[in-house]
C-alpha cells in the first residue's frame, strides 16, 4: 500500500515542485540525486572517485513522444560520456530506452543506442540498460540480447529488478550471455 502510494506521488508534478524547492525534502533527495545538471552532477562524481567509489549517471525521465526527444536525450547523453572522459572520472551511465525512442520506433531507439554505446566504446566505458515496468521487460530483454549486446559486450550491461518473479530466470541467461548484471529491488508498480 505505501508502496503503490509513493509510486503514485512520484508521478506528480506538484511533489516534483516540492521536493526541488524544500530543503529538508531535497536533502533526502540529495541522497539519490546529485545534481539536477551535469554541471552539478559532476562534482559529487569527483567526491565519490575519490573516495575509491565508482558513480553511474542517469537522466531522470523517460517514454520520449517524439524523434527530436529521442535525439535530445542521445546527445545529452553523448555529452555526459565526452565529460566523464575529459574528466577522466570513474563512472558510467543508465539510459532508459524509453527515453532513446522506443516506443516511437524500435530502429530509431537502436540507432540512437548504437550512437551511445559508439561513444561508450570509444572511451572505454560502460552504458547500462535500466530495466522500466514490466511492460518493458521483454522488450528491454530482446533489444539488449539481439541487438546490443552483440555488438557491444564490454559497453553494454542489464538492470534486472528483483521483485518480478521472472528474474532468477532472466539472470541466468544473462549469465550464459556473460553479460553484466546490476539487480535492482525497483521502483515500479
Amino acid at each position: 500500500m505505501l508502496r503503490n502510494a509513493l509510486l503514485y506521488l512520484s508521478n506528480q508534478p506538484k511533489v516534483f515542485a516540492f521536493v526541488r524547492n524544500n530543503k529538508l525534502a531535497k536533502s533526502f533527495a540529495n541522497r539519490f540525486v546529485a545534481g539536477e545538471t551535469l554541471a552539478t552532477a559532476l562534482p559529487a562524481v569527483k567526491a565519490l572517485n575519490q573516495k575509491g567509489i565508482t558513480a553511474s549517471l542517469d537522466l531522470l525521465g523517460e517514454s520520449v513522444t517524439n524523434e527530436q526527444e529521442a535525439r535530445e536525450a542521445r546527445d545529452a547523453y553523448l555529452e555526459i560520456l565526452d565529460r566523464i572522459h575529459a574528466e577522466g572520472l570513474d563512472a558510467n551511465v543508465s539510459v532508459k530506452l524509453t527515453a532513446m525512442g522506443m516506443d516511437i520506433s524500435e530502429e530509431l531507439c537502436i540507432s540512437i543506442m548504437q550512437d551511445v554505446l559508439g561513444r561508450a566504446q570509444q572511451y572505454d566505458t560502460f552504458v547500462r540498460l535500466d530495466m522500466e515496468s514490466s511492460a518493458y521487460t521483454d522488450n528491454t530483454l530482446r533489444l539488449f540480447e539481439d541487438r546490443l549486446y552483440p555488438s557491444f559486450k564490454k559497453n553494454v550491461g542489464i538492470v534486472l529488478q528483483s521483485y518480478l518473479y521472472r528474474t532468477l530466470e532472466d539472470v541466468k541467461r544473462a549469465n550464459e550471455l556473460q553479460a553484466r548484471v546490476r539487480i535492482c529491488k525497483g521502483a515500479y508498480k
